[in-house]
């Protein structure tokens, strides 16, 4: 009796995975997908063969996956689908769970930015809004970031780093009026960080390199002091509209572990006219 409710039980899942995996595919375009749409439609979403081809997979394989066949998916094979069909983390992890399989550790902290939530920063025009990983490099942003902080998709490597910037960049030492104040925060946060993952050795490496470059720095990470807080203020020094006072606020989503969202809303109608200036 057992042993039949657990085969019944496993037949639920593979439906379930069949189901998950065809709502998923009406739900993108073409065009979302990276294809031209071609002639017309019959159906709104993706068809079968062309989320297939994308996956690397044969039509009749993916047909009986969809169609809920025990076709036992692999993790590489689930790693593709969930590429191809842009799931999120809980998506992702949910088809994980129902294929019974194991998402692989190199990819559990992999941050996709979804187009929900560029559209998400890109809302928050002409205010800066961005989104940095654990160890606090630049991972996403709007044009009025651009506008504000800097060039972020013409740098690389540690300069999209903003504990680096903070300690490295004349520029960001100009544009903050309470500079040390910043810097003194990121070096708090990347202890935060360094106490979750204090034997990663990219992470040991990046304060090495930034103990080297600069003995401020050097100074207060050896204080180990903890501060900061996920909303305050900002008074700016912007070298083309001059000063620009912001009110910003930092929060954490679960679409992005690990990773923080911060907007800067301006502190005042003058600001705000500045702001809206340099988007013009």
């Amino acid at each position: 009796m057992k042993e039949g409710h657990q085969v019944k039980k496993n037949e639920g899942k593979y439906y379930a995975l069949g189901q998950f995996l065809k709502k998923k595919r009406a739900s993108l375009s073409p065009e979302q997908a990276g294809l031209k749409e071609g002639f017309r439609r019959r159906v709104e979403g993706l068809r079968r063969e062309e989320v297939a081809d994308l996956a690397g997979l044969s039509v009749d394989w993916y047909t009986r996956l969809e169609q809920g066949r025990t076709v036992h998916p692999s993790a590489d094979v689930l790693l593709s689908l969930s590429l191809v069909l842009q799931l999120n983390n809980k998506e992702r992890a949910y088809l994980f769970s129902l294929a019974d399989q194991r998402i692989p550790d190199e990819h559990t902290g992999e941050l996709i930015i979804s187009d929900g939530m560029q559209h998400f920063l890109d809302a928050q025009q002409p205010h800066p809004a961005y989104i940095t990983d654990q160890r606090w490099n630049m991972i996403a942003w709007n044009q009025a970031t651009l506008k504000i902080f800097g060039n972020y998709p013409k740098m690389s490597g540690l300069d999209r780093n903003t504990v680096w910037r903070a300690f490295t960049d004349p520029y960001m030492q100009e544009l903050l009026d309470d500079w040390q104040g910043h810097a003194k925060r990121r070096v708090s946060q990347l202890r935060m960080a360094f106490s979750k993952t204090s034997n990663n050795s990219d992470l040991n490496t990046f304060i090495h390199q930034l103990q080297e470059a600069s003995s401020l720095f050097d100074s207060w990470w050896n204080d180990q002091t903890i501060c900061g807080t996920p909303e305050g203020k900002k008074l700016l020094h912007h070298p083309i509209v001059g000063d620009i006072r912001l009110n910003y606020l930092s929060f954490q989503s679960e679409e992005l572990p690990g990773a923080t969202i911060t907007i800067h809303l301006a502190g005042d109608h003058a600001s705000l006219t500045k702001l809206q200036t340099l988007q013009s």
